[in-house]
């Protein structure tokens, strides 16, 4: 039995790119993030607290590539009933696929665990204290996403996108306030009485360090979730979800794209795109919940007070969809459905065609509403005046870093490849943190220069005129 489970563990761990090679970069950023934050805790916090922050700190940073790059790890194997013809039984391959998602977990939540238990300073026994603490927390929020996985994947995929959308803004929110709320608990030594802190598992699994020592309770949650995983089986794949409110509400937006804005020869493409790639699941599990991080720094923004500091973020906010629109971008070619990849490669459409048409079809279906609710929580926060100045020229320059991007992220056909196929390397040669530095500058720019109406609608038409020029010629190299 151990030696099937072994051989097909082996099989798993080869069969993905990110399990046969270790997410370094991921582990550098959580290795890096952990350790600043717990350098910047360890002389003002106890014990107790110290593990509390650096444990919710652990979580946070594991749960979102969990329920994102990571998160097919929780859904069916497309190759079950291939592995299930096999030789063995089904106990052995949910155990091999567990196993599996253990190991993947707990690498990724060592990157932030190591550095924060090398700077624990209550000796190595409490070191390594906290890592397991913190391996047995990775299992528990595995086996609760796994849950929600099996109770809602499949039969109401739209409720659990908006539970990963608020996990996104929760843990993005936590990252940005953390530090500003630490003195909250910096002085406690466990968790005091009636506090609403005894319902958070982390706290929990802290309560190791505090004043009374309790071990047996995070114990058995570690192994009940280890357990959990290990039993639970996967959900199956999840089916067609129909049409969502979302499409019915820019149907009308969409007819007037195609009258005025999208060419005659890029019709099938953005149709294409527009209909089928927001129906990926893999592609809309893997992007949207990253548009909730516009969101959870809207939160930061209206922890301060009003005034000229809001004003600034909220610019920034803006101003910086940029900076995370190549997640969308590179799952563009994403599909299940890849095998009728030859349609398009056997089509006389000129590639820069394609590329037009889904760059509108990405513009109006995914950019336009999210700078919609942009504008509405910035006129909610500074006014419609200050809305209406800076969102329509925050809006053309994303579409603008897009056009910049699209050649560069995208690499294939739209929806021409596996899922599990697609490879995210977005700054290889360093241009994210060019772009990242420039769209900053940009929103600090126009929040400081662009005061008045006529000077927002100068820099309207000259963003507009950019525009046009860059659509004619992308129509001029096709000729």
């Amino acid at each position: 039995m151990l030696k099937r489970i072994r051989t097909l563990l082996a099989a798993y761990l080869a069969g993905r790119s990110d399990g046969a090679r270790l997410p370094i970069a991921t582990l550098f950023l959580h290795g890096f993030l952990a350790a600043v934050f717990c350098l910047l805790l360890q002389d003002s916090t106890t014990p107790f607290a110290y593990a509390l922050c650096a444990l919710s700190l652990s979580g946070a940073l594991l749960a979102i590539p969990l329920s994102g790059e990571f998160g097919y790890l929780l859904r069916a194997d497309p190759s079950e009933e291939w592995v299930a013809a096999l030789p063995i039984s089904k106990t052995e391959i949910r155990i091999a696929r567990s196993t599996h998602l253990l190991c993947v977990l707990f690498t990724l939540a060592l990157g932030s665990l190591l550095p924060a238990a090398f700077l624990f300073e209550l000796g190595p026994a409490a070191s390594l204290g906290l890592v397991l603490a913190g391996l047995g927390q990775a299992a528990l929020l595995a086996a609760v996403l796994l849950g929600l996985q099996t109770l809602f994947g499949g039969r109401a995929e739209v409720l659990f996108l908006m539970l990963q959308t608020l996990l996104v803004i929760g843990v993005t929110a936590g990252l940005v306030l953390g530090l500003q709320h630490v003195s909250l608990v910096a002085d406690l030594t466990g968790i005091p009485s009636g506090s609403p802190l005894a319902w958070l598992p982390t706290a929990r699994f802290a309560a190791c360090f505090g004043e009374q020592g309790e071990v047996l309770l995070p114990v058995l949650m570690g192994l009940f979730s280890i357990a959990t995983v290990l039993l639970m089986p996967r959900p199956s794949g999840g089916g067609n979800r129909g049409r969502m409110p979302l499409e019915v509400i820019l149907a009308p937006i969409r007819k007037l794209a195609t009258r005025f804005w999208v060419q005659r020869n890029e019709r099938a493409i953005f149709d294409f795109v527009y209909d089928a790639l927001p129906r990926e699941r893999e592609v809309i599990l893997r992007s949207y919940p990253m548009f909730g991080i516009p969101l959870a720094f809207l939160l930061a923004a209206y922890s301060g007070e009003p005034g000229s500091e809001r004003q600034g973020l909220l610019a920034l906010i803006l101003f910086t969809p940029g900076i995370y629109l190549p997640v969308l971008l590179t799952q563009v070619p994403a599909s299940e459905s890849h095998q009728a990849r030859w349609l398009l490669d056997c089509s006389p459409m000129h590639h820069s065609v394609a590329n037009s048409a889904a760059i509108k079809a990405l513009a109006v279906r995914f950019l336009l509403p999210l700078y919609v609710a942009l504008t509405l929580i910035a006129w909610q926060g500074a006014g419609i005046e200050f809305a209406l100045r800076l969102a329509p020229i925050a809006a053309l320059t994303s579409l603008l870093v897009m056009r910049m991007q699209y050649a560069e992220c995208v690499s294939d056909p739209p929806l021409s490849t596996p899922p599990e196929s697609i490879s995210v390397q977005l700054d290889g040669s360093g241009s994210m943190l060019v772009l990242t530095l420039v769209l900053t500058v940009l929103a600090v720019v126009a929040n400081a220069t662009l005061t008045s109406s006529g000077s927002a609608g100068l820099a309207l038409g000259a963003l507009l005129a950019i525009e046009i020029w860059a659509e004619r010629s992308s129509r001029f190299s096709r000729a």
